[in-house]
């Protein structure tokens, strides 16, 4: 059934708690967290950890420097943020971007119509949701990232070692195949990571955008979603192979931390079950 803004705020109060009985969390060697939950706990124990774990950044982000910055796409990591309407986070100081957007054609802002009914629903000032514009992907890439540079360095700051914009979280989701944001294997916007000097690339074959995997290394937190049992493969390499940072068969695993990012993975039991023992 739908949950009213009262009952909402209550579930909200009690997240922490049940998050932290609903999983387990493993520290890789290269840094990176893998945070497993437990199945059977909380309706739907993934999304509500994504809600849970978005409200302590923002809140922590705001309580710092006054604003919270992140990246979102489209689907079943956005859908959850919905959750956090009534609740503690500021929502005026709160700016969304888009980790990846279609701008050509038919589907053109289709990320950011998918997420309408969210950002409605958290009241987020039209101001601070930044759209892509809808031009050619290559001008669309360039004119977004000089539109994100330009923002106040207390929204978006800049990570010293790349010299690219620093957003305060990157939400993805992400598939099967390794994929996340529109970062797919071995495409022309995953062979030039480690190393891209560029935050928005053009999403071959794709009519759109697309965050960098420098770009996502460069963020200050950056949260991956996995729970579906079908992602098992894909999350025993990303987390398991050693050579995973250069891999672009498995772009979600190149996401690293050496640039400072604190890179949290989170999957279900699932899609946990053919990790190596840890």
């Amino acid at each position: 059934r739908t949950l009213h803004l009262n009952e909402m705020a209550v579930l909200l109060k009690l997240l922490p708690f049940l998050a932290a009985a609903a999983q387990a969390l493993i520290v890789l060697p290269d840094g990176r967290n893998v945070h497993i939950i437990k199945n059977n706990v909380i309706l739907d124990s993934v999304g509500d950890f994504i809600v849970e774990r978005v409200e302590q950044l923002a809140n922590d982000a705001i309580a710092e420097k006054g604003y919270f910055s992140m990246s979102v796409g489209s689907g079943t990591t956005v859908k959850p943020l919905a959750l956090l309407a009534g609740g503690s986070v500021d929502f005026s100081k709160v700016h969304i971007f888009f980790g990846n957007e279609r701008t050509e054609g038919d589907a053109a802002g289709k990320c950011a119509k998918s997420g309408a009914d969210v950002f409605a629903a958290l009241e987020l000032p039209r101001s601070n949701l930044h759209l892509v514009p809808e031009l050619p992907a290559e001008e669309a890439a360039k004119a977004y990232e000089a539109a994100m540079r330009e923002m106040p360095s207390e929204i978006v700051g800049v990570r010293d070692g790349t010299g690219l914009p620093s957003l305060d979280l990157c939400l993805l989701g992400s598939g099967a195949d390794g994929h996340c944001a529109s970062l797919y294997p071995q495409s022309s916007q995953v062979t030039c990571s480690p190393g891209c000097t560029r935050a928005y690339l053009p999403a071959e074959g794709k009519g759109g955008v697309t965050l960098s995997i420098d770009a996502i290394s460069s963020a200050k937190n950056v949260l991956i979603s996995a729970a579906k049992a079908s992602q098992s493969d894909m999350c025993r390499k990303s987390l398991g192979w050693s050579n995973a940072a250069t891999n672009h068969n498995l772009p979600a695993g190149m996401i690293r931390t050496s640039e400072g990012a604190i890179v949290e993975w989170i999957l279900s039991e699932e899609s946990a079950a053919d990790l190596p023992a840890m």
